[in-house]
């Protein structure tokens, strides 16, 4: 009883529309089907008036009446695409009660189409038991005015049948669309979210061993400074307090050390890493390559020459280093042109490829761009996660990135990154 109760008095859900065109669209044909069936019902009603020379002929329905009636089932017309059960409700009553009137038609064909139209696009939006609890109540005027005899009912009803059986079936249909639109999306949601976390994973790794080098040299200095400073000529040794000062700054460093080696543990663990798998081209996975020194701004030229040696063509421009950059900055330039050196191999392979790295006061400026590929190629296999994990590292050093395709059919990956990027990540 739940679907014949919502049918009667349910509240009409607001309809999710595809786009605002959409939505647009529907609402100008209801209104545009309630504007013609108004028009032909004043011209019947002017033509009935003039042929009897009253707004009621004595030999037929009172025409104003049956226009006031007209306009009023009309109605339903520009309701149905946002309340498609109350558009649905008036044209039923329509057909219900009309024949009641004095003077009225038992059959009307203009109710009966409105009632078919606004019952398809309730149809559409109605899950079962409503669609077949609307199909029954349907067939009580049908089966109560289109009598006396069998035949004219009975084709209704058939026709009926076969119309609720395909909005029953379109309107599944659409709703496993939707379904799986949603599942999708939310699929490509998790693979974006666990390209970022993955990504994440492998720079706080790649970032230890950056931060790890510092903290050594500084646990060493601070051990070693006291006997450096004491056997300076003239040098008389350095008082108690500022030796425990030393040792202090020492031990401190040694254990933050330790507890940076500890986490990498974990974040390296197959069991609790999410970077196991093959490796990428953006570098290798969890495992035994990552223990080798990171790559530097300097190793460029040596990335460039290993993927001439496997044909690519591809010209470098960048300073001699004469500026020092934070690693961490370096390390960034060298991922961002590894990944897109590896992509334009996969995507246009054959093509020359351009490397430009500027060093300006205050940024680096990051351009890798391929010329089109000299053949049509197929879509190449790969997840994106490439274009994500870049994007990640730029923004947490607090840059932009833009990946697009060039006008010229090639494609292009530019980015900026602050010069102190690791002061901009202290601040993030």
């Amino acid at each position: 009883m739940t679907g014949l109760v919502r049918v009667l008095i349910g509240r009409d859900i607001e309809p999710s529309w595809r786009s605002p065109a959409a939505r647009r669209t529907a609402c100008a044909a209801a209104v545009a089907g309630w504007v013609l069936l108004a028009a032909a019902a004043v011209a019947a009603a002017i033509l009935d008036g003039h042929q009897h020379n009253t707004p009621g002929g004595a030999g037929g329905p009172g025409a104003l009446g049956w226009l006031a009636v007209t306009l009023a089932v009309g109605a339903a017309l520009p309701l149905a695409p946002r309340y498609p059960l109350l558009a649905w409700r008036i044209a039923y009553l329509g057909v219900l009660l009309t024949p009641l009137i004095p003077g009225e038609n038992r059959v009307d064909t203009g109710y009966y189409t409105v009632l078919t139209i606004v019952y398809v696009v309730a149809g559409l939006r109605c899950r079962q038991p409503s669609l077949w609890w609307m199909a029954a109540l349907t067939l009580v005027p049908v089966w109560l005015w289109t009598g006396p005899d069998w035949v004219y009912p009975i084709r209704l009803t058939i026709g009926l049948a076969v119309l609720t059986a395909a909005l029953y079936g379109i309107g599944s249909w659409r709703r496993d669309r939707r379904r799986l639109a949603v599942q999708t999306r939310q699929t490509q949601q998790q693979r974006e979210l666990n390209a970022v976390l993955e990504e994440r994973a492998r720079i706080a790794r790649e970032m230890h061993d950056v931060v790890a080098h510092h903290m050594s040299m500084i646990a060493i200095q601070a051990e070693t400074a006291p006997y450096r400073l004491a056997a300076k000529p003239g040098g008389s040794g350095l008082p108690e307090p500022v030796h425990e000062e030393f040792a202090a700054l020492s031990q401190a460093a040694r254990e933050a050390l330790t507890e940076m080696r500890s986490l990498l543990g974990v974040l390296r663990s197959p069991d609790n890493s999410n970077t196991a798998g093959p490796a990428g081209p953006a570098g290798p996975a969890a495992g035994e390559a990552e223990l080798t020194p990171q790559p530097r701004l300097d190793d460029v030229p040596g990335l460039v020459a290993s993927a001439r040696r496997k044909g690519a063509r591809i010209s470098l421009q960048m300073p001699d280093n004469s500026k020092k950059l934070p690693q961490g900055v370096g390390l960034t330039v060298y991922r961002i042109v590894q990944e897109s050196l590896s992509n334009a191999a996969r995507h246009a392979p054959g093509a020359g490829i351009s490397v430009v790295i500027e060093e300006t006061e205050r940024s680096v400026q990051i351009t890798v761009q391929n010329d089109p590929p000299a053949t049509r190629q197929p879509p190449a296999d790969g997840t994106g996660h490439g274009l994500t994990g870049m994007r990640e590292r730029v923004a947490l050093l607090g840059g932009q990135l833009r990946a697009a395709p060039e006008p010229d059919g090639g494609f292009a990956v530019r980015a900026m990154l602050p010069a102190a990027g690791a002061e901009i990540v202290t601040r993030r």
